[in-house]
């Protein structure tokens, strides 16, 4: 399950059939990975599994960087996503970035524009972000299992070597420097250690276990009726008591 530019369009037009409600308790999946350990494998993996296990009725899209920033530089997406909520939604969004980020948006930067779409789109739920730092961004949703996925540094150089068809040393410094990127990322934008394990729920060594391994473990814990229900349940009984 590869997606194509107009796959987010496709999903938000099946949620407008729906009158989804983006209340932020549908599950929503976090993957971060170190370079070369097949951690994009197993999210679209995980998409078509989960979209299997719903019949259809809740399709699972991936949205990783280059997705992310389609979205982003496509005028007419931002506001059909906007639709999903009212102007007092919209403020709480600002005000969940600002609360978990611990800084104010003025701007329009790419990193802002990209936050707020994750929020967004993690509020509609039924979405796999790869990459982001989005385990930060998206801390406080209560059904969101964030997942890491590593691998020994030579069985990922192996893995980007032959992908790449490159030579080994090649295929090393390009497992250095994205890795090193990825903490960069992380730290410096949203001040949050990558690599450290209590921000996941559960972490995957693709050495030791397959991307289809991965990927069915991952889908029964977010498809299990008790993943966090009982978070969910709590916060639409809150807003259901301040907004009456």
């Amino acid at each position: 399950m590869k997606n194509d530019p107009y796959i987010v369009a496709a999903f938000l037009e099946a949620k407008e059939r729906e009158k989804w409600v983006a209340d932020g308790t549908s599950p929503i999946v976090t993957i971060s990975r170190q370079c070369g350990a097949e951690g994009e494998a197993i999210a679209y993996r995980t998409g078509e599994i989960l979209t299997e296990m719903s019949q259809g009725k809740h399709p699972w899209i991936v949205v990783d960087k280059s997705m992310a920033e389609r979205v982003i530089e496509d005028h007419h997406l931002p506001k059909r996503i906007r639709c999903f909520f009212s102007e007092e939604q919209t403020l709480s969004i600002e005000q969940h970035i600002e609360g978990i980020l611990g800084i104010s948006i003025p701007g329009a930067t790419m990193i802002e524009n990209m936050t707020r779409t994750i929020v967004r789109l993690a509020r509609i739920g039924h979405v796999i972000f790869v990459g982001r730092a989005a385990y930060v961004i998206t801390a406080k949703f209560p059904r969101a299992a964030h997942v890491r996925i590593i691998g020994s540094f030579d069985r990922r150089v192996e893995r980007v070597a032959e992908k790449k068809q490159c030579p080994r040393d090649e295929a090393a410094a390009e497992v250095r420097r994205v890795d090193d990127q990825r903490r960069h990322f992380a730290s410096t934008h949203l001040h949050s250690n990558n690599e450290d394990a209590a921000h996941y729920d559960i972490v995957f060594n693709t050495d030791r276990i397959s991307v289809e391994e991965s990927a069915r473990l991952i889908a029964q814990l977010v498809s299990s009726p008790d993943f966090r229900g009982k978070e969910a349940r709590k916060l639409v009984e809150l807003r259901h008591h301040v907004l009456g």
